[in-house]
C-alpha cells in the first residue's frame, strides 16, 4: 500500500538533489567567470578553465602545492600572477614578488589592503576561533611585550619544563627505540612547554587543559580548511559544525576563573602591584585589557588564541628541524661543541641561544627548505589598489607574496636546493668579515628572527609575526636538550627526511614521520 507512496518520494527527492547539484554548479561556474574577469589583466599559471583549475587546485594541495607559485615565479619574477585557490573568497590569489612590489605592499594602509582581514578570511576565524579574534587584536602587544621579555626572566622555567615534557614523552633507553609519530609527540612538548609561561605550574601539567589546548589548535586548522570549501551562504549553518570554540572556551574557562576573577579584584584594590606577584600571560592579559575587557571569557579567549598560534607554529617547525638533524648526522658534532661553549660561558639564557649561530642557520635552513611558508603576508584589498607597474587589485580579492618561489630562488639563495645547514652562518660569518672591529654578535642579519624581502617564514614589515622570538627560543632550547642528551637518526640510517605534504598553505611533516632515540652516555 506505501509502495507507490515511497516511489514517488524517492523521485521527488533524487530530482530534489539533482535540481541542487544543477544549481550548486551553476552558481559556482557563473561566480568563477564573474570573479576571474575583474583580475583578467593578471596572468594565470595553471588553467583558466572552470573544472581543470579546481583539478589543479586539489592536485596542488595534495601533492605539491608549492610547484604553481614556484612556476610562477619563474615565469613573472618581480611581477604578478594569478593562482586557483581555496584560501580566499573569491578562489583567487594574485601573487606578487620583486622589490618594488613587496615594498608597495608592505607600506600600503591597512585600510587598503588588511593583513588582519586577510588572515581572518584564511583561517575563517569569524566561525573557528571566534568574532573577537577578528575585532580585537589586544593580545598582540603582549606578546611582543611582556610574553617575549619573559624569556630573560623565566628561561629557567622554559628550561624546566622542556626537560620534563621530554622525559616524559621521549624514549628513555640507551638503545635506539623508535618514535612512532614525531609531530605529534612534539604537539605534546610544546604545549607543556609554552603553557608553564603561559598559565604556570600546576595547571600546565594538568592532562585535562593540555588536551584542550591541543585539540582546539587542531579544530582551528581543520575547520578553517573545511570552511574554506563551503559557500559562503552555508557557512553560517557548517561554521558551528565544525568549530569547537565555543564549547572548549566554556570549558577552558572552568581552569582559568578563579585566577582570573581574582587577580582582576586584586588589580582593582592595589593597581599594578599584583602583576609583580604574577608573571605569567594570564596577569599579562589582564594587565593589557580595557577595563570593561578584563572578565572571564575575553582573557581566557585571549590566552587560547596565543595558545593556538604558539602550538601550531613552534610544533611545525621543531619537527621539521628534527626531521632534518635526524637526517644530516654530520653535522651534530658541531652543534654540540656550540650548545656547549654557549652553555658554559653564559649559563642556560636567553643570551646563551642567541648566540648559537650554527644552531640558528641550520634551524633557519631547516624553514627555508622545509617550505614551511608557501605565501607571505596575505592582505585582503578593502579598497581597489594599484601597484607602480598598472597591476590592480580590485577591492574583495587577496593579494600576497611569492614566498616559497623567493626561497627557491638561485640569485638569492646560492644552490637553493641544496640544503646547507650553516648557510646562514657562513653569510653571518663574512658580513662580520666585512665590518672593522667586528663584534662577536655583529652581522647576525641573518639569523632566523631577522625580517626582508628575501625571508618570509614570519613575514615582514609591521605585521610580522610578533611570536617569532619566543617561538624560536623555545625551539631552540628543546633541540640543545635533544643534541645534549640523545643521539637521534631516521629509520634505516636515511639520509633525506620523509617528504611532508601541503596543507592550507604550510608544508606539514609527514603524519606519521618516525625518529629514532637513545639516550647519551654521560661523558
Amino acid at each position: 500500500m506505501h509502495e507507490p507512496f515511497l516511489n514517488a518520494t524517492m523521485v521527488t527527492a533524487t530530482q530534489a538533489l539533482v535540481a541542487s547539484a544543477v544549481l550548486f554548479f551553476a552558481y559556482h561556474l557563473f561566480r568563477f567567470h564573474s570573479v576571474r574577469s575583474k583580475i583578467a589583466h593578471v596572468p594565470t599559471v595553471g588553467s583558466d578553465n572552470f573544472l581543470l583549475s579546481f583539478v589543479d587546485v586539489c592536485k596542488a594541495m595534495l601533492f605539491a602545492e608549492d610547484k604553481a607559485v614556484k612556476e610562477g615565479y619563474r615565469k613573472y619574477r618581480g611581477s604578478a600572477f594569478k593562482i586557483r585557490t581555496p584560501y580566499t573568497s573569491t578562489g583567487w590569489y594574485v601573487v606578487v614578488s620583486g622589490e618594488q612590489m613587496i615594498e608597495e605592499l608592505r607600506t600600503a594602509s591597512s585600510d587598503v589592503l588588511s593583513f588582519l582581514e586577510g588572515v581572518a578570511e584564511s583561517l575563517q576565524t569569524e566561525y573557528t576561533s571566534g568574532p573577537q579574534s577578528r575585532t580585537s587584536h589586544a593580545q598582540v602587544p603582549v606578546i611582543r611585550g611582556p610574553l617575549t621579555r619573559s624569556l630573560m626572566t623565566h628561561f629557567s622555567d622554559l628550561k624546566d619544563e622542556l626537560v620534563n615534557a621530554c622525559d616524559t614523552f621521549l624514549p628513555d633507553s640507551h638503545d635506539w627505540e623508535v618514535l612512532p609519530s614525531v609531530h605529534e609527540t612534539n604537539v605534546h612538548i610544546v604545549c607543556r612547554t609554552s603553557n608553564r609561561i603561559f598559565v604556570g605550574l600546576p595547571l600546565c601539567r594538568d592532562p585535562e587543559f593540555l588536551e584542550l589546548q591541543e585539540g582546539w589548535t587542531i579544530s582551528v586548522v581543520l575547520g578553517s580548511f573545511a570552511l574554506l570549501w563551503t559557500p559562503d551562504f552555508l557557512k553560517p549553518v557548517v561554521g558551528p559544525l565544525v568549530s569547537r570554540v565555543k564549547s572548549t572556551t566554556r570549558k577552558v574557562e572552568a581552569f582559568l576563573r578563579e585566577t582570573i576573577l581574582e587577580r582582576t579584584r586584586v588589580g582593582a584594590k592595589n593597581g599594578a602591584e599584583w602583576e609583580r606577584n604574577q608573571e605569567d600571560l594570564i596577569s599579562w592579559m589582564i594587565d593589557a585589557a580595557a577595563p570593561e575587557s578584563r572578565d572571564v571569557e575575553t582573557i581566557t579567549s585571549r590566552v587560547m588564541l596565543v595558545n593556538f598560534a604558539a602550538i601550531h607554529t613552534i610544533s611545525l617547525v621543531l619537527t621539521s628541524v628534527m626531521l632534518e638533524l635526524a637526517a644530516r648526522r654530520e653535522y651534530h658534532e658541531a652543534l654540540r661543541e656550540e650548545i656547549e661553549e654557549m652553555i658554559s660561558t653564559y649559563g642556560w639564557s636567553k643570551e646563551a641561544t642567541s648566540r648559537m649561530l650554527k644552531l640558528d642557520s641550520f634551524l633557519k635552513e631547516s624553514i627555508r627548505v622545509s617550505g614551511m611558508a608557501n605565501f607571505g603576508s596575505p592582505r585582503k584589498a578593502m579598497k581597489d589598489f594599484t601597484f607602480s607597474n598598472g597591476i590592480t587589485i580590485p577591492a574583495g580579492y587577496t593579494v600576497t607574496i611569492a614566498a616559497s618561489g623567493i626561497h627557491a630562488d638561485p640569485e638569492i639563495y646560492e644552490d637553493p636546493m641544496d640544503f646547507k645547514g650553516f648557510r646562514f652562518y657562513d653569510m653571518n660569518q663574512k658580513d662580520a668579515a666585512d665590518q672593522e672591529e667586528a663584534s662577536d654578535m655583529e652581522g647576525t642579519r641573518n639569523q632566523s628572527t631577522s625580517l626582508g624581502p628575501t625571508w618570509w617564514a614570519f613575514g615582514h614589515g609591521r605585521h610580522a609575526c610578533p611570536g617569532r622570538s619566543f617561538a624560536l627560543t623555545e625551539v631552540k632550547a628543546i633541540l640543545c636538550h635533544l643534541l645534549l642528551n640523545y643521539d637521534l637518526k631516521l629509520p634505516n640510517d636515511a639520509t633525506e627526511p620523509p617528504p611532508g605534504f601541503w596543507f592550507a598553505g604550510q608544508r606539514a611533516p609527514q603524519p606519521g614521520a618516525k625518529i629514532l632515540f637513545r639516550k647519551r652516555m654521560a661523558p
